[in-house]
């Protein structure tokens, strides 16, 4: 299944309880995509798994779902961080429409859009949006570029625009902000080129989980909104 052809419409948190069930962050308005088994589970480039949900309940600002299949903690364990998504053809009409509406103003462009776009400052590309996460409340944006991890604090005043034809997103960075990160890289390229070099040496990099969004819109557009 091809990834450009996926919608992102929520998030795996967390195991709930011990019989297998699940938190997740959903973004989308309707559970339709549940009752006609068109969700499916991804993490990083591995294939899109089917997700058979055999039910589902809101408690507060999150749905626990059980998920055929995933019968204990220890096996839901395996689940953190998953993606629900679908694919772009099981769209409703009142999604698809507002994704339409969204993509010809440009703004408030929803999470799908974002995820692989361009990041610039000026005319200065500064990585690839890989990640969008919203710890206490707050939405911030994983930037890569190489070995280089850039979190970006999404909010309107930073941001000048979005060009979603041209996958790319420009940027008014805070002052500082991201001398910050190139100077972290700096000495962490200093304290390799020092070091032994060892051939198990690894680098592991830890996102926090994404926080619910207020649904405003079906999909959950991005929370920073410019004109």
């Amino acid at each position: 299944m091809p990834a450009n052809s996926l919608i992102f419409i929520g998030k795996i948190t967390r195991p709930h309880g011990i019989s297998g069930e699940l938190c997740a962050q959903y973004y989308a308005e309707s559970y339709e995509y549940f009752k006609k088994n068109q969700v499916f589970l991804k993490i990083g480039k591995l294939p899109a798994k089917p997700c058979f949900v055999r039910s589902y309940k809101e408690q507060g600002n999150i749905l626990i779902l059980k998920i055929e299949g995933i019968n204990s903690r220890t096996e839901a364990e395996l689940y953190r961080n998953y993606d629900l998504v679908i694919e772009e053809s099981a769209l409703t009409d009142n999604d698809l429409q507002a994704i339409n509406e969204n993509e010809e103003t440009e703004t408030s462009p929803y999470l799908h859009q974002i995820i692989g776009c361009t990041a610039f400052v000026g005319t200065e590309p500064i990585g690839i949006i890989d990640e969008i996460s919203f710890p206490a409340g707050q939405e911030i944006w994983f930037i890569h570029k190489g070995k280089q991890e850039i979190l970006f604090p999404a909010v309107s005043d930073f941001i000048d625009r979005y060009d979603l034809k041209n996958q790319a997103v420009y940027l008014n960075p805070p002052a500082g902000l991201l001398e910050i990160y190139t100077e972290n890289s700096d000495e962490d390229t200093s304290k390799e080129n020092s070091s032994p070099k060892t051939s198990s040496a690894s680098k592991n990099h830890s996102h926090p989980a994404r926080q619910k969004q207020t649904k405003q819109t079906p999909l959950s557009p991005s929370t920073s909104s410019h004109s």
